[in-house]
């Protein structure tokens, strides 16, 4: 496996360490081809069907998440309308995807390697003893909930930690707090209560925290709103006791869109780990090496081949952590909360607030016709649910407001009016005629300069059957 150890190293000593294994065949195949062709322009034109050159690697620095760099015309490309006089391209082999990814395929997806001695420690203190446990969190969406994968089993997620256990150490236990169609503007407000207060077993030195979490939110869009909500997303899990291993895991859709350009300068900023599934199989689908129908079974989730490539790059960084464990060393610096944020820090101290977690900040002072608790199936089964229109009132302490509202198929869920402090701020449509499931819409319906109370309001036509369903208020 392989990862390279600065950015600026992509052809240098990462090249040689992934390569090492090969020399021999590749001399013995170019004494080959040198007998047979006895020309240099015929074996100019015999390289390795499946890497790539620099131009065809998308840089770090110029990552899109809309667009890879092959699908960008390439300025010096002859004019298709002049006489052909140019070398014909290269023979593309194709790959076959159930065998993993491609030696290439992992280099480009390991495009920033950050500091890896938090992970180092994480995997000293588990090969010291079995009975130190490595508690491992993933905190995605659906595909790090295991979407795509015909089971659990080939999820990613059950992949990797399967792998730990029979290579690294056996004390190892998972927590996947990932729940599909969501984002990181919701994570980093449930951050506090699914992710810092987990159950973990074998504290480190008596305090509790995940030892490795591993973060993921294709559904972010590539905005500066997105860039503010996974700072401080990955400013909270730095600062936790532990100074656990932090991860940034980026998928893509089959379009090349994902969010990769401002997560990748949040792990930049805090120089932590960052892995482009995308910059792995989207240059090899623009060449035609295989589809994108080999790698999954709709326009986002990793089928079992996808997930199992996504396994396979989290295992490669870990064994280029052990095999580099010397030079990269254990000592941690632990994270200080007071630094500097390219943001500001805007949801450093984000929650979320619900009927069975509430908090002093969120007061209902009239539920109104908001009484009921609906027993939905997502993973807040703690909703203010009315089934005839109506309104409910709150207290909330925030400078920031946001709501996360439940929408169905069914046709019964209702458009909702919400007011902050009597002005009318947002309509929350609850109804999602013919759409993939019901799913937790999440809306920011309020930003102010200060903590300070407001009166907020969410109302619909009273008397009419209509549902709706406030599942959490997340404020900061």
């Amino acid at each position: 496996m392989l990862l390279l150890n600065q950015e600026a190293e992509r052809g240098g000593e990462f090249s040689a360490y992934f390569n090492e294994r090969d020399v021999l065949m590749k001399k013995k195949l170019f004494a080959y081809l040198c007998a047979l062709c006895m020309c240099g322009s015929v074996m100019s034109a015999c390289g390795d069907s499946n890497s790539s050159s620099t131009a065809d690697t998308p840089s770090s620095s110029e990552a899109d998440s809309s667009l890879t760099d092959s699908s960008t015309p390439d300025a010096s490309a002859p004019d298709s309308s002049a006489p052909d006089s140019s070398t014909p391209d290269e023979p593309v082999t194709p790959i076959d995807v159930t065998q993993g990814a491609t030696d290439e395929m992992l280099e480009r997806a390991y495009i920033y390697n950050g500091d890896l001695s938090r992970l180092a420690a994480v995997i000293s203190r588990a090969q010291a003893d079995v009975s130190n446990i490595t508690n491992i969190c993933y905190f995605g969406d659906s595909i790090s909930a295991g979407s795509g994968a015909k089971n659990s089993n080939k999820a990613y997620a059950t992949l990797f930690y399967k792998w730990w256990s029979d290579n690294i150490s056996v004390g190892v236990q998972q927590f996947n707090e990932s729940i599909g169609a969501t984002d990181s503007y919701l994570a980093v407000h449930r951050f506090q209560g699914d992710v810092a207060e987990l159950d973990c077993m074998d504290w480190v030195d008596g305090i509790q925290s995940p030892d490795i979490i591993i973060i993921e939110y294709i559904n972010d869009a590539n905005t500066e709103f997105y860039k503010e909500t996974m700072e401080s997303l990955v400013r909270k899990a730095l600062a936790l006791p532990g100074d656990p291993a932090v991860i940034i895991l980026e998928p893509t859709c089959q379009d090349g869109s994902s969010p990769q350009t401002q997560h990748l300068e949040i792990a930049k900023k805090y120089n932590i780990p960052f892995i482009s599934y995308h910059d792995a199989v989207m240059p090899e689908i623009e060449k035609g090496a295989f589809a994108w129908e080999d790698i999954s079974n709709d326009t986002v989730h990793p089928n079992d081949a996808g997930h199992a490539m996504i396994a396979q790059m989290l295992e490669g960084l870990v064994n280029y952590t052990i095999e580099n464990m010397d030079t990269i060393g254990t000592e941690v610096t632990p994270f200080d909360p007071s630094s500097e944020s390219l943001t500001g820090d805007k949801y450093a101290n984000a929650e979320r607030s619900d009927r069975k977690r509430p908090l002093d900040k969120v007061v209902c002072t009239d539920e109104g016709t908001f009484t009921k608790n609906s027993g939905k199936q997502w993973p807040y089964i703690n909703d203010y649910a009315t089934y005839n229109g109506g309104s409910t009132t709150w207290e909330i302490e925030a400078k920031n407001i946001g709501i996360a509202y439940y929408r169905t198929t069914n046709g019964l869920t209702g458009k909702a009016t919400v007011t902050v402090d009597g002005v009318e701020v947002a309509t929350l449509d609850g109804d999602f005629p013919g759409g993939w499931g019901n799913y937790a819409a999440i809306c920011s319906v309020y930003e102010g300069e200060e903590v300070a109370k407001h009166t907020v309001t969410v109302s619909l036509p009273e008397g009419e059957a209509d549902d709706f369903y406030i599942l959490s208020w997340l404020i900061s």
